[in-house]
């Protein structure tokens, strides 16, 4: 099992198991696929359509969930997959993103919930959601936004970059650096390397402008929402 640690101005974290962009795009679906949310004892348990959680993470290959496809294969990694926050110490834990991904029940009959669909009835999803993830949300923001944008973008540190900028409250006045940002999600790298990522972030502008990230020289900014249009405006009228 693959194990590396990711250090960053923003803290420490170790990270076993397999984590790409596929197993990202799937978790953020099913975050954001969710229909029905509900805290215990600072654990997060969702419920899900399965079928929603593949068409929003773009793994609709395959007419079965079975344990032979992508999906379930990606399912399962989350699952094993090992998170331990080391810094800051005051979130320091070890768990997983995904505790349990179980058939959802009704609390009252035991009986399973189902969803029609144009292929018959299916089964939902309750996801208990990991230790580690949880103590996460408590300190910063539920995973909301729509993945299927960014599952878009083409380069991974784009991806990376793009997460990083939507899950915070919060942005620096000016906003936020790109080398800063480029650390806070690759961690510490070579000057050649940290070239190429900025080349890599500055070939996606197109696409990381439509979910409203923009790129101004050395910073990243998030337009809001009559700021987009205002910008979208400008442009179709130079164009015309």
């Amino acid at each position: 099992m693959v194990e590396k640690i990711i250090e960053t101005s923003f803290g420490k974290v170790r990270i076993k198991g397999r984590l790409g962009q596929a197993h990202l795009d799937v978790f953020e679906a099913i975050c954001y696929s969710r229909e029905r949310k509900k805290d215990s004892e600072g654990r997060i348990h969702i419920l899900v359509d399965p079928w929603a959680v593949r068409k929003t993470s773009g793994q609709m290959s395959g007419a079965q969930f079975c344990s032979g496809t992508t999906f379930r294969r990606i399912l399962d990694d989350l699952m094993q997959a090992i998170i331990e926050i080391i810094e800051p110490s005051h979130l320091a834990c070890i768990g997983h993103l995904v505790d349990h991904i179980d058939t959802a029940v009704k609390s009252s009959t035991g009986e399973k919930i189902l969803r029609n669909g144009p292929f018959g009835e299916r089964e939902l999803w309750t996801v208990k959601l990991g230790e580690a993830f949880c103590r996460l949300v408590q300190k910063d923001v539920w995973i909301g936004y729509d993945p299927a944008p960014i599952a878009r973008i083409g380069h991974g540190i784009s991806q990376h970059v793009a997460r990083h900028i939507l899950t915070h409250r919060n942005e620096p006045n000016g906003g936020w650096k790109l080398n800063t940002l480029i650390e806070a999600t690759a961690g510490k790298t070579t000057s050649a390397v940290l070239r190429k990522y900025r080349e890599r972030i500055k070939e996606d502008a197109p696409r990381m402008a439509e979910i409203g990230i923009v790129i101004e020289g050395d910073h990243l900014k998030v337009l809001r929402e009559n700021e987009c249009d205002t910008k979208t405006r400008q442009r179709d009228t130079k164009t015309r």
